[in-house]
């Protein structure tokens, strides 16, 4: 949402005045079998309901006035026609053409927790797969960030037990290019055959990372994956599948805890020797047209010290002392190092 709305790099809000980068953290969830257009719509509903729920208080304390507000539906029927349109409410912008929904709030007050929170729905892989997204962020508001980290895990829980995701994730302080995860972008793959993929192989590995019941059970159950050491949560859900923190505190997710979680997860991983990703000309650039498949407009800035640069077929048991190669990070300053 953030790059689509606020003008930053893919997933992530812009500073606006070459300062330090806010924090903020994008809470994602992926269903696939969703063609049905019935229970899609009863199903946006329960999810923008639990969400508004549990963070609204976040954006709108009481007693604040109410925070600017923005909705937006694209859909596009059968005949390829597409059409922008600003419904009044939630309900009505999910029709059975929606390919994306999505509400900001924004100009929130001073004592908010959070500046800015942007819920967003959007089809994707033909009209199978669902992207949910909520991304928060918290510029002027050092140090509030963790306030909404627990609020964040407790929908995860709630969505991820009601239906059977195929992936979901929470990312803090990191560029974003979903529908892809960063994994899907170091090995080369596509969104859609990620998407389509993601009951054969884990689609990335982050600070939480939803794993499916099909792959929960090729890795051992959560038995043997509590018995790894790798994760500070492993938390059956309704279906099968896992819900897996790797740490307490997400600032603590790098290095040898990236390694551990790679490790513990290599069996379910897709085959590849990651890379870096290229650097491409800035968006707008004439020479974009001549660079098939690239990240357009992405500059090479994506930290990917979350990605192991090895093949998980070779991973096998990780040997002590030995370290594998983690991807190239970013530098880092204000809030987001930690």
């Amino acid at each position: 949402m953030y790059d689509q709305l606020l003008g930053g790099e893919p997933g992530r809000p812009g500073s606006g005045d070459g300062g330090p980068e806010p924090d903020f953290v994008t809470w994602l969830l992926y269903l696939d079998r969703c063609e049905d257009p019935v229970w899609l719509g009863g199903f946006a509903r329960w999810w923008y309901d639990e969400a508004c729920r549990a963070l609204l208080p976040f954006v709108h304390p009481d007693g604040a006035a109410e925070p600017a507000t923005s909705l937006t539906a694209f859909e596009l029927d059968a005949a390829g026609r597409g059409r922008r349109r600003r419904p009044g409410r939630w309900t009505e912008g999910m029709t059975e053409d929606c390919c994306q929904l999505s509400a900001r709030w924004f100009d929130v007050a001073p004592s908010a927790t959070a500046s800015e929170m942007d819920i967003f729905l959007a089809r994707f892989a033909g009209r199978r797969h669902i992207r949910l997204q909520i991304s928060i962020g918290f510029e002027q508001r050092s140090g509030r960030l963790p306030l909404v980290l627990p609020a964040l895990l407790d929908l995860t829980r709630l969505v991820a037990d009601a239906t059977d995701p195929a992936y979901g994730e929470i990312v803090v302080n990191a560029g974003m290019l979903s529908p892809a995860t960063m994994l899907d972008a170091a090995l080369g793959r596509s969104a859609e055959s990620s998407a389509e993929e993601s009951r054969t192989y884990l689609r990335g590995y982050e600070w939480v990372t939803v794993c499916p019941a099909e792959l929960t059970r090729r890795l051992g159950g959560p038995n043997r994956l509590w018995a790894s050491g790798a994760f500070a949560e492993v938390r059956p859900l309704r279906h099968g599948g896992v819900l897996l923190r790797a740490t307490d505190d997400p600032f603590e997710y790098r290095a040898d805890r990236v390694r551990a979680a790679f490790h513990a997860l290599a069996p379910v991983l897709p085959p590849g020797r990651p890379g870096a990703l290229p650097t491409v000309p800035p968006a707008g650039s004439a020479m974009l047209s001549a660079v098939p498949g690239v990240l357009a407009g992405d500059p090479g800035g994506h930290d990917l010290s979350r990605v192991v640069f090895a093949d998980p077929r070779s991973a096998g048991s990780p040997v002590p002392g030995q370290r594998v190669e983690l991807g190239p990070g970013v530098p880092s300053s204000g809030p987001t190092a930690r």
